[in-house]
């Protein structure tokens, strides 16, 4: 089993990281870091023609690449650092080109995908919040796991039982790796006035964790608004990790606005596994 991380220069790749050597310990799964010097960007940028212009003036563009190539690898080998320490197989690469191409083409050969929610991976533009790696999701139908807070171990998981093909999606993506199956505390959670429509949401994402020899398990169904009172349930439960089923390409506009899933990235306090 492999894992892919993404790796920008910024703050969020130290906690992609450790959260990556975590996971693959935990699944006995390889780590690759894959950092992506931003060809066009930089050509962008010592054109004049992007933010950062006028800092890379004086700049040749081939200066640029080698410079943000050798920032690039100094980061990969940090990370691949935490991954010796933590006993995990680990591989670091260094790749010049469009990174949502590069990046793309290589999750096509790995199972997971952990990044960073504050990536930068276009060179001088911030990403916006983890929209490169989650468009690629939507592309690639690979599983991700955003490192959307501080790193801590993860000890309490949260699923969310939407129903549907989505939800069973996302639970079956984590059964099959194994994910949290030891040692972690798990929550089917539901939201509904209807006792009775909650726990037949529950019911599909059950049975595929008792397939998967997942044991012990809780089951919560609570009412009210529905992001509301999931929000506050996972607050309640102390979730370090959630899992969701993911949004709908229809829906795209909502999943930074009002949508549980926009807003549990927008709070920045658990991680969230991602599967359409």
């Amino acid at each position: 089993m492999k894992i892919l991380v993404p790796v920008s220069l910024d703050p969020s790749r130290v906690d992609a990281g450790r959260l990556a050597a975590e996971t693959a310990r935990s699944i006995r799964a390889e780590v690759r870091f894959l950092y992506v010097v931003d060809r066009g960007g930089i050509r962008r940028v010592a054109a004049g023609v992007a933010p950062g212009g006028a800092v890379d003036a004086a700049s040749s563009e081939e200066e640029i690449v080698e410079r943000t190539a050798a920032e690039g690898r100094k980061e990969v080998m940090e990370l691949c650092r935490v991954c010796k320490e933590s006993g995990v197989p680990f591989a670091g690469e260094i790749k010049t080109g469009q990174p949502r191409e590069e990046i793309g083409n290589s999750s096509a050969g790995c199972d997971l995908v952990i990044a960073g929610l504050g990536s930068r991976y276009s060179y001088a533009l911030l990403d916006e919040p983890g929209k490169l790696v989650l468009s690629l999701m939507n592309d690639t139908a690979i599983p991700l796991l955003l490192a959307a807070s501080p790193y801590r171990p993860v000890k309490t998981v949260v699923i969310g039982c939407g129903g549907g093909a989505r939800t069973s999606a996302a639970v079956g993506a984590m059964s099959r790796f194994g994910l949290w199956k030891e040692g972690c505390r798990i929550v089917l959670l539901a939201v509904d006035d209807s006792e009775e429509a909650a726990r037949s949401r529950i019911a599909l994402p059950r049975q595929i964790l008792a397939d998967a020899g997942y044991s012990g398990w809780e089951e919560k169904v609570v009412s009210g608004t529905k992001a509301e009172a999931f929000l506050v349930s996972c607050e309640e439960e102390q979730a370090d990790a959630v899992v969701l089923g993911g949004w709908s390409t229809q829906r795209w506009h909502e999943f930074f606005g009002l949508s549980i899933t926009g807003r549990l990235l927008d709070a920045a306090g658990v991680h969230v596994f991602l599967h359409l």
